[in-house]
Order: C-alpha cells, then structure tokens, then sequence
C-alpha cells in the first residue's frame, strides 16, 4: 500500500494541555480506520493538523505528492449565504462557479496569510485550474440532479441558502461534494451527526461500496464502525495503538491486552514486595555486621527505584474515566402501558392510524423509523404526556416513570445539580455530591448552574436524577447522544441489568441490539412489532406483527381465472 499521509514525532499543546508528544500516525492506499478514544483526547485535533487547519508544535506531516485530502467536521462551515447549487456547483465543475472561487483565492493571496494557509490555497488553487480545464463539455446541471436526488434534497430547496438548511441537510450537502468530487483521503468526524437511521445505513452503503479512497473516521456509532472500519486505532495519552478488524473484535483485543498487562503488572507488584522483603531483612543484618551496610543500602536504592518506576505507570485499565451507573427499583404492575384504539393526528395530517399496544414488565421496547413518522410522538402517547387523537392509554396503577430528553428540556438551567439530586431522593448534601462524584462530577460542577454544563454532563446529570428516582419505567429519548463510547457501554451494561421497563428512541443501532428486545417500528402511520432487537427488525421486515386496528399484509396477486375451452 502506498503512503499518502505520514505524521512523524507529532507534539501539540492546547491551553497548557500537552495531547501529543511524540505521536506517529500514518494513512495509506486502502485504509478504512475508525479512530476512537474518551471525549477530550485529541482525536479532532489530529483531523485539523492533517488538513493543515492548525500546524503541529513539533514533527512534521508530509503527503504523497498531488494527493486531495476532503474534510468533514462534525458541524458544516458551508457559508451560509450560498445556495445549496452553487456549493455543489463549483465541486461539479460548473465553469462559473470555479471561475468564482479563483479570483476568491486570488484576493486572499493580497492579505497577511500564515505559511500553512498559503500551501492550503495553492493547493486549492491547483486543484480549481485541472477542474476549469476538465469542465469542457461537462453537463453540470444533469451532475447535480444525480447526487441531489441520491441524498434526497428536494429540488425546492436548491436555490435555498445553506443556512436554512436543518443540521442534517447541511451535512448532507456538505458531504454531496465528495461523491461529485472523491478526494484521495476523506476524513469524517461524527459523520453520522443529525442522521436518521436510513441515511446513516445510505452513508455506510456508499463508503462501503462506492468510495475507493482512504478513510479515516471518528464516530460513536459502533454499528458504522462494524460496518465500515477494517482498523481501530485508538488515541489514549497522546499515543497511538492500532488494533485490525472492526470495532467488536477491538474490544475483545483491547479487554485480553489489558488483563495480559494487568497480570504482569500485579507480577511486578509481588516481586517488589519481595524486593521490599530482601532489602528490610538486610538492613537488620547491616545493624548486627557492619561489613553488610553497603550492600544493605544498595538494595533499599534499588527498592526505591523500582517503586518509583511502577508508580510512574499506570495500573492498566479497560476505561480511563468510569461512571457508576446502578438503578435501584421496586416492581411495579405487570401492565406497564395498555393502549387501546391510540391514534395521532395533527391538524389533516395522519401520524399514526388506530393501533392496539400492550407493554408489560421487564420488557426493554425499541421505537424505530425514519425522522418525522412519529417516534416521539409514539413515546409522549405511550406515557401519557401527549393526548391520543383517539382511543386511551392507561399506566399501571403502582409504576413511577422517569423521563430522559435529548435535548436536557427536563433540567431547570438555573438549578444546581446538587439542588436536583436532592429534589429526586431525600438525601444530605455529602449524600447528593457522592452520588454526582459517582457519575463524573467534581464539587464545582455540582455547583454549577445546569446552564453552564457541557452536553456530556447534563447527559450524565439526567441519568443520575433517574437513578436516584427509583423509576419502574425509563422513557428514553437518545439517551446515548453527548455521551462518549466508555459511557455509552456503561449506560447499556446498567440498563441490562434493571429490573423495570424500558421505552426508547434511539438512533444508536448498536445500543438498540444490546438492550431492547422488543421493538415497534413506525412506517406510513402503521406499527408493527418484531421480537428482539434492531437488527432482526431491519432483516426481516415482513415478519413484522401490525397493531393497527384493520391492517392486513397485503394479499398475494390472485392467479388468473383460466378460460374455458
């Protein structure tokens, strides 16, 4: 395979916060890398000095010659002013529009520019001219039909500007450019951000069949990792470590590496106290026989070297940052949720046609289907919050529920967490703070208002009010979104081991599989349930159970009546 990008001896620091020291990182013809680690260790950072967007501190990053590297950040920077067909235009190689953006760059070329941001529109510049050369007879119009139509813009939108796109149709667009012009290297970070579960499966599809450069991918969305990674490097303590296969078989390689490490660290441990033993026993000898001292003191150097040189390293661990997450609750009525005759409707427009739905305990329901058929609406149904347009829906006399909102709606900002730990459980002060300390908080982010917290810790404050509630019933809206992937694991390794009802929405295909084993599923306002998790539903569609009131499979084509002769 060929080299096309090499990073060498890599040191970078962010506000006094050393990430890389020393960091070697490669990419080359045929790689298809996933590269994961905690929230916080660098993994954009590596993206923005690969695409020059900021220069290391130390090392160098060289590229094969004339090769286009294509960046997709995790929130578009598309200008906001320019129509969706003149973005894609110019990477069509619409003449106009290249001849635009030349004599942008060449304006630029009059301003204060930092050596990188010249090499980045030189390059530019190069790439711009072989396409203005290349765009003789290029039926640009018929191009841009293609892809909108494959990534389902609507045409009324075309002429739209960027910024009153939704976050999913801008990265949409944003990732349009590549099919139209396939970069040598394409790095995506959180390509799946704002995705439904059918555009991610479209986005995999093409990556895994239509896309033939180098890839490297930072993602939480382990069921795309499997899918589409061939290699798992993973960025801990600003180093790198590559590990083949996709994300399933890293984490079996990652789990025999540690506690081979940790065996030979708790080897090095018994043979230091041995050495502790040695050194002490010899030390009373030196005191009954001088002629022992020297050697007495030798031995309490090398003990004192030896404890200095463990305690420098780390005890292995499978995760660096552990949450403890642990729900305590008390079973409530077998009939969690009895819906009879349930329909939705807004205004003319039907979300859901009449169904029937039955959730009893220690079921874990999945709610699934693209954006807009009414998975939240479902959800509010099913507990109450939304009023059906027809029929009832009854909650089991002894159930407590407890309610995740993706976007935190159920946190007061100005309230500290603290003040919500008490308000969920009767608890001290000291009692609340080891609750959140539990979950990741330190005392001043206890302090805190909830307006000043990150994504990632009111996901966590969320979870912990849920915990301390006692629910019977979790209500949970994307509840992975915000979390990093160790959080994730241990939010699924708890809920698998809780004793109440779970309903979920969630565009986590992988957390869907591992927790629910049930799933209903919404398509043109008709719900139909599958036994077990995401993946059975998807593979076998027609094995759906409808509960619409009245829906039928449809019928197989009668064969045609035979003429008599």
């Amino acid at each position: 395979m060929a080299l096309l990008i090499q990073a060498a001896n890599i040191t970078y620091a962010h506000g006094g916060n050393e990430l890389f020291r020393g960091l070697q990182f490669a990419i080359q013809t045929g790689n298809r890398i996933a590269l994961v680690g905690e929230n916080g260790t660098g993994k954009s950072t590596l993206f923005r000095l690969l695409t020059r967007e900021i220069s290391p501190q130390g090392g160098a990053i060289t590229y094969a010659n004339g090769i286009t590297v294509g960046y997709l950040r995790q929130e578009s920077n598309l200008p906001a002013d320019k129509t969706v067909r003149e973005v894609l235009s110019t990477a069509i190689g619409d003449a106009d529009a290249l001849e635009f953006e030349l004599l942008e760059i060449e304006e630029r070329f009059s301003t204060p520019l930092t050596d990188d941001e010249m090499t980045a529109l030189l390059d530019r510049q190069a790439v711009l001219l072989d396409k203005l050369d290349a765009s003789a007879g290029v039926d640009a119009t018929e191009q841009l039909q293609e892809v909108l139509g494959e990534i389902r813009i609507p045409e009324r939108r075309w002429d739209q500007p960027i910024g009153t796109l939704s976050g999913g149709e801008r990265k949409l667009v944003d990732l349009a450019r590549f099919l139209l012009e396939p970069p040598d290297v394409l790095l995506l970070d959180e390509p799946d951000n704002h995705f439904d579960t059918e555009t991610r499966t479209w986005l995999e599809t093409w990556l895994t069949t239509r896309f033939n450069g180098a890839l490297c991918m930072i993602s939480h969305d382990r069921y795309m990792i499997d899918r589409v990674a061939t290699s798992i490097v993973e960025l801990e303590d600003g180093k790198l470590r590559t590990y083949p296969g996709n994300y399933t078989a890293f984490q079996q390689q990652k789990r025999a590496r540690i506690e081979k490490e940790l065996e030979l660290r708790e080897l090095a441990e018994r043979e230091y106290l041995k050495l502790k033993e040695a050194a002490e026993d010899l030390t009373q000898w030196a005191r009954q026989n001088p002629k022992f001292a020297s050697r007495a003191e030798q031995m309490r150097n090398r003990m004192t070297e030896e404890r200095a040189r463990l305690d420098a390293q780390p005890w292995p661990q499978l995760q660096r940052r552990v949450i403890n997450i642990e729900f305590e609750t008390e079973r409530g009525s077998t009939n969690v949720v009895t819906g009879s005759g349930v329909s939705i409707r807004f205004g003319e427009r039907v979300v859901l046609q009449p169904f029937d739905v039955l959730v009893r305990h220690g079921e874990r329901v999945g709610i699934i289907g693209p954006n807009g058929v009414g998975k939240t609406s479902l959800m509010k149904c099913l507990t109450g919050e939304l009023r059906p347009s027809s029929g009832t829906i009854n909650i089991g006399a002894s159930i407590k529920m407890a309610w995740y909102d993706q976007l935190h709606g159920t946190l007061d900002p100005t309230a500290q967490p603290i003040e919500l730990a008490r308000k969920a459980k009767a608890l001290n002060e000291q009692q609340a703070l080891s609750a959140l300390v539990a979950m990741g908080f330190d005392r001043v982010d206890a302090m805190n208002q909830v307006r000043n917290l990150s994504g990632g810790e009111q996901a966590r404050l969320q979870i912990a009010l849920m915990m301390l509630s006692g629910a019977n019933l979790l209500v949970l809206d994307e509840p992975t979104n915000n979390l990093d992937l160790a959080s994730v694991e241990q939010l699924e390794e708890a809920l698998l081991d809780y004793d109440g009802t779970i309903i979920s929405i969630s565009h986590d295909r992988y957390f869907m599989d591992r927790v629910c084993n049930r799933i209903l599923a919404i398509e043109d306002g008709v719900v139909r349930e599958y036994p077990g998790g995401y993946t059975y539903a998807i593979a076998n569609p027609e094995k759906g159970t409808p509960l619409t009131l009245g829906f039928r499979h449809p019928a197989a084509a009668p064969e045609p009546v035979r003429k008599r002769r």
